[in-house]
């Protein structure tokens, strides 16, 4: 009978080995057992890890679209505020309009100033709103403030043109006609408020774009994402109040007052219309925008599903495997101490 010899030796470097390849598989296991994913895409998938990039990355486009358009969202839900705001000084100012048309008493004729004012305040307050640093209305032109009040100097303009033209007719300020002061504001006054003169470098009221924003919302879509100080309705609200402030100050006639109210009625109107139509522009974006996030929703649920088909594993199976691995490296760990307290010391 012949004898074989085995080194203890080497039966510590054969479980060191075993050790060593069940701690990888244990950290790999574990990675797996707890994100639900394989621990390397690369191995695991071959040639389908190039479909898990791509769906990887269509996910991160889909959620940089959600951020972007929070922003968008909020963007246009401050300008809707805004522009409310707007629309109720100009109801406001046209209601104290008409009761100043049923009576032009000292008392009317106060209040009627003191709102015409306060809307030209508010219409230059609202529409320098800003919103993480960007003006909501100043078009593309995000980094100034969109408008200066200039009310006090074109009131100026208009009560020198005024007497010019009383002049002119032959009579004093307080001699016009309801016709003719009419005939004044529609030919002398309203040209003033165009969008070229509310614009002008020197002299305008606006320094905004009158272009507005486009945000793109997904893959294929944009919206106009804004509005801006330079629309019909922000200019027509100046016009109707600064009608107010500058010829009601004046010595006019019963008659000419009565055109001046019922002008700066009409100018109201129009511009609470065109604030409306703004709002409703802006609404149909938001109606978009929020389409869009649901669409993005919907395609990132239905990209994350197929990215887990792709890349998960069975998450009982990973756990299973790691206990099985942490019985085995505990087995291990026990033969080699025993191992190495083995001596012929013990047994000579």
């Amino acid at each position: 009978m012949k004898a074989s010899f085995v080194s203890s030796s080497a039966m510590q470097n054969v479980l060191r080995l075993t050790i060593s390849q069940s701690q990888s598989k244990l950290q790999q296991a574990s990675t797996e057992a707890t994100t639900g994913t394989y621990a390397d895409i690369g191995v695991s998938l071959g040639a389908g890890a190039a479909k898990s990039i791509n769906l990887t990355s269509a996910i991160a486009q889909a959620a940089s679209f959600k951020t972007s358009n929070a922003v968008v969202e909020l963007r246009m839900n401050a300008s809707q505020t805004a522009l409310s705001s707007l629309k109720d000084a100009g109801d406001s100012l046209v209601s104290n309009l008409t009761a100043l048309q049923a009576s032009q008493d000292t008392t009317s004729i106060a209040v009627a100033l003191q709102t015409a004012g306060a809307t030209i305040s508010q219409l230059v307050s609202t529409a320098n709103t800003s919103v993480n640093g960007e003006f909501l209305f100043g078009g593309t032109n995000l980094d100034s403030q969109p408008l200066t009040d200039q009310s006090s100097a074109i009131s100026d303009t208009i009560v020198s043109a005024l007497n010019d033209y009383a002049t002119g007719l032959g009579k004093d300020v307080n001699e016009l006609t309801g016709e003719e002061i009419g005939s004044f504001i529609t030919d002398t006054v309203e040209p003033m408020f165009s969008e070229s003169a509310w614009t002008d470098a020197s002299e305008g009221w606006s320094t905004a774009s009158s272009t507005d924003m486009t945000s793109r919302i997904s893959g294929s879509e944009t919206i106009t994402s804004s509005t801006n100080a330079n629309s019909e309705g922000m200019r027509y609200l100046a016009l109707a109040s600064v009608v107010v402030s500058a010829l009601f100050g004046q010595d006019l006639s019963s008659d000419a007052q009565s055109t001046v109210a019922s002008k700066a009625i009409a100018y109201a109107a129009q511009a609470t219309a065109g604030i409306v139509t703004q709002q409703s522009e802006l609404g149909l974006s938001q109606e978009r925008l929020e389409k869009a996030n649901d669409a993005l929703d919907a395609q990132s649920t239905l990209l994350q599903g197929n990215l887990v088909d792709l890349q998960g594993v069975d998450a009982y199976e990973a756990s299973t495997l790691v206990n099985q691995l942490q019985t085995q490296l505990e087995t291990a760990y026990t033969l080699v101490s025993k191992l190495q307290g083995l001596s012929l010391v013990n047994y000579l």
